[in-house]
């Protein structure tokens, strides 16, 4: 059961129980070590934090507790009640992130793999869930868990139905996810969903535009015309956002007061 009073949270200086910064010097796991340079037996949350945080920026303590209420980690603890993490258990950690942050896979998707003994460490990149990909492919989320997956309130997941951003094809799938993630990471400044209304309409009309060239092959009946047309179509889209990554870094460029200057 997860306390209302934690220790952890009258930690003096930089959030360690010691006062201690991070150890330097080569370490196990990476970014981890004793003073003298070798492993140690085990490390302070505010130590996994610190050392994690370069790949994984948004990463808190309060995140942590939360991975651990959701029984994705299983931490020991001392008599005064801190979290002490094996080098095991940071390897768990980067592991779970790297899969939830990269690959945006949900938490429960993330435990059902760990429970079945996947490999927790090495290669975790752009191929590590590809065993799973049939199953995320046809995943279907009631918005109850789309909000879980997003840790947002089920009211962030209305409004982007709302929105009509997700939900189109009248069921909430695994890409639906993804761009809930883009849509709440963009609310953290402030960009909320009805602030998405402009980009989806803009998305719609370079759809229709798309369509409306290609729509002889797509209406032509012959099976190998409308498979070399929908290949054209994912071709356009990933030429028109590519596109639109660099017109905005145009414009990006423009912000900076002193771009003007000679």
């Amino acid at each position: 059961m997860d306390r209302g009073f934690d220790r952890e949270d009258m930690t003096p200086r930089d959030g360690y129980p010691d006062g201690q910064p991070l150890a330097s010097g080569p370490s196990v796991p990476e970014g981890l070590g004793s003073p003298g340079g070798g492993a140690k037996d085990s490390y302070t949350i505010g130590e996994v934090v610190e050392s994690l945080k370069p790949e994984f920026p948004t990463l808190s303590v309060s995140k942590i507790r939360y991975l651990e209420r959701r029984r994705l980690i299983n931490l020991n603890r001392t008599r005064g009640g801190y979290r002490l993490f094996s080098s095991q258990d940071v390897e768990l950690l980067r592991y779970i992130l790297t899969l939830q942050d990269k690959e945006y896979l949900p938490l429960k998707v993330i435990k059902k793999r760990i429970e079945g003994g996947g490999p927790v460490t090495g290669g975790v990149g752009k191929d590590s869930a590809g065993d799973l990909s049939s199953v995320l492919e046809d995943r279907v989320y009631t918005r109850e868990e789309l909000a879980d997956a997003l840790e947002a309130d089920i009211r962030f997941v209305e409004e982007l139905l709302t929105v009509g951003v997700i939900g189109r094809t009248g069921t909430l799938t695994q890409r639906d996810l993804e761009i809930g993630r883009m849509a709440y990471e963009m609310s953290k400044y402030s960009i909320q969903p009805r602030h998405l209304r402009g980009i989806m309409a803009a998305v719609e009309r370079e759809a229709a535009m798309f369509k409306q060239i290609l729509n002889p092959d797509l209406r032509s009946g012959d099976d190998q015309k409308v498979y070399e047309a929908m290949s054209k179509a994912r071709h356009l889209a990933s030429v028109d956002s590519r596109l639109k990554e660099l017109m905005m870094s145009n414009f990006i460029d423009s912000f900076d007061p002193g771009s003007d200057r000679s």
